[in-house]
């Protein structure tokens, strides 16, 4: 098979950019999920925030590279995250549900930016391989923070007193407290 590697990283910054515009909804979606916890709310929509920087980012190196994003592939994406931020919608434990969703999809981006950052450094791009490095930075700090908060949202759910998790503690009244 013969192949042109730069348009092979092409395709695959194609792919990033779909993956992080088709994220925006689910994360809109549980940011609003997330209203009673304010503190786990506002880190979504921290994280929030940083996937549509990221996904402006990766559209620029694409076209730094003189490539377009794929209109199919960000629509799919998007359309495909439409109905993943449904998904759980309907669920009474949504919280936990939506972390475990979360926490699979951080650790997809970070192999994902890990492949684009061994391809760009191959081809000797380093402002794509820097750029894709700040943002496997991002991805792997979203994916800790869901690791640690994780046993806080399953024990709220069960209505159990948290006793670990990122900074969360529970009150006598058994409430969680940040």
């Amino acid at each position: 098979m013969n192949h042109d590697p730069k348009d092979t990283l092409l395709g695959w910054l194609n792919d990033a950019y779909s993956m992080e515009r088709g994220i925006i909804p689910v994360l809109e979606n549980h940011v609003k999920d997330a209203d009673k916890m304010p503190e786990v709310q506002n880190h979504l929509r921290m994280h929030l925030e940083q996937t549509q920087r990221q996904a402006d980012q990766v559209k620029m190196l694409v076209e730094s590279l003189g490539g377009s994003t794929s209109a199919i592939k960000t629509t799919m994406g998007t359309v495909g995250g439409f109905f993943q931020s449904l998904s759980t919608g309907a669920a009474p434990d949504e919280l936990v549900k939506n972390a475990l969703a979360d926490y699979a999809t951080e650790h997809f981006e970070i192999a994902c930016y890990r492949a684009l950052i061994t391809g760009a450094q191959a081809l000797g791009l380093n402002e794509v391989a820097r750029v894709c490095q700040q943002i496997l930075r991002e991805e792997e700090e979203m994916a800790r923070w869901l690791e640690q908060s994780l046993p806080m949202l399953v024990q709220g759910y069960l209505g159990q007193g948290v006793t670990v998790g990122a900074g969360f503690q529970s009150t006598p009244s058994g409430t969680t407290r940040f």
